[in-house]
């Protein structure tokens, strides 16, 4: 007799069929990051509680999958987020149920899912989201608070134009440091399962006193859709994805354009390392808020992150995580650095200021990150 994995069972439990059944786990792998690829991998269905009744996918790998499973997503896979900014006048103010409206309903049999029919919302603000990279994001969770503080210059002090503000969240009455998400909204890689399971795939997961579970949705399936042990299996998997390698070319045009990169600024924002419990984590980001948007730019606001300030993404892999900023408005790298604005303005300046030898060395370094 086949023994089937914690992982198998739940799959069957949920109704899934004997094709998700004969997945084994690679030799010497942690069984619960195994458990955990393949609910992140498992296509959800109505059976099992997807869609609060909407959603934007019925997986995770189907939003996360390039270049691989964990990756980003193409610009298909966008979401929209809504508010109301009084026509740029503000206050910001979310609209009722919150900002995002998810694209898709699940079928009420074994059809593909279906797009929502076309209905009124009370918005005068609209901001697409990019699916970002979750690949090397357990490194990122090991950072610790300090040294993401460590760099914010909120008065600008060295006069360079460039802020960059630490996102503080409060859970539990005790302040945490924002990490994840285009706005840093997520403090802890399993709090991004959490958000994600309820906001993208409309799954309720059980309350942990975090805040960042949906709890109930109006579904006849019972409540919680996913239990703790599946969640902590899926952000086990999560903080098991590698982080991207760097090609090691060995042009001397890379070497070349990480020495303008550092010249022209991009290194005061995408810092080269930042420093977790077992060394140098080389993300190229500070983790910090900037605001990189014209002047004008309406946008989504929240408590600590106003419209217009995002994140700084990481530019590990960033070769291959095309479109580029918060809503995918840039094609290329060259297109990314040109839609940066704001605090950045002056850095990209720079940039346009150098030969067109020394720009073309700088998209090879980033590149080969």
């Amino acid at each position: 007799m086949i023994e089937l994995s914690v992982a198998q069972k739940h799959l069957l439990a949920l109704g899934l069929g004997a094709s998700a059944l004969f997945v084994f786990l690679p030799q010497g792998e942690d069984p619960s990051v195994t458990r955990g690829r393949e609910l992140f991998d498992t296509p959800f269905h109505i059976r099992q509680g997807v869609g609060s009744p909407e959603m934007n996918a019925d997986s995770c790998r189907a939003c996360h999958q390039d270049p691989i499973m964990g990756g980003a997503g193409p610009l298909e896979l966008n979401v929209t987020r809504f508010g109301f900014d009084n026509n740029g006048a503000g206050p910001f103010q979310n609209v009722a149920g919150g900002q995002g409206l998810s694209k898709l309903h699940p079928p009420p049999d074994t059809t593909r899912e279906e797009h929502l029919a076309p209905s009124p919302v009370l918005a005068d603000c609209f901001e697409q989201r990019q699916t970002p990279s979750i690949l090397g994001d357990g490194l990122i969770d090991t950072i610790p608070g300090p040294e993401i503080t460590a760099n914010e210059d909120p008065t600008d002090s060295n006069s360079d134009g460039i802020f960059g503000v630490a996102r503080r969240l409060q859970i539990n009455g005790q302040e945490e440091i924002g990490r994840f998400g285009w706005k840093a909204q997520i403090a802890r890689l399993a709090d991004f399962v959490d958000d994600a399971a309820g906001n993208e795939l409309g799954i309720t997961t059980p309350d942990n006193g975090r805040g960042f579970a949906m709890l109930s949705d109006g579904d006849t399936v019972a409540d919680p859709e996913l239990d703790a042990d599946a969640v902590s299996d899926i952000a086990m998997f999560l903080g098991s994805l590698p982080a991207p390698q760097r090609a090691g070319s060995t042009d001397p045009r890379v070497a070349q354009g990480e020495q303008v990169f550092g010249a022209v600024g991009c290194a005061t924002c995408h810092i080269p390392a930042l420093l977790g419990p077992n060394g140098p984590v080389p993300l190229y980001s500070n983790l910090l808020l900037h605001n990189v948007m014209p002047a004008g730019y309406r946008g989504m606001a929240e408590p600590g992150a106003a419209a217009g300030f995002f994140r700084t993404p990481p530019l590990w892999g960033i070769a291959h995580t095309a479109p580029y900023m918060h809503d995918g408005r840039a094609e290329d790298l060259l297109g990314a650095i040109a839609a940066h604005d704001g605090e950045a303005a002056g850095v990209r300046a720079a940039f346009d200021a150098r030969s067109a030898d020394e720009r073309a060395a700088l998209i090879l370094f980033l590149e080969d990150l």
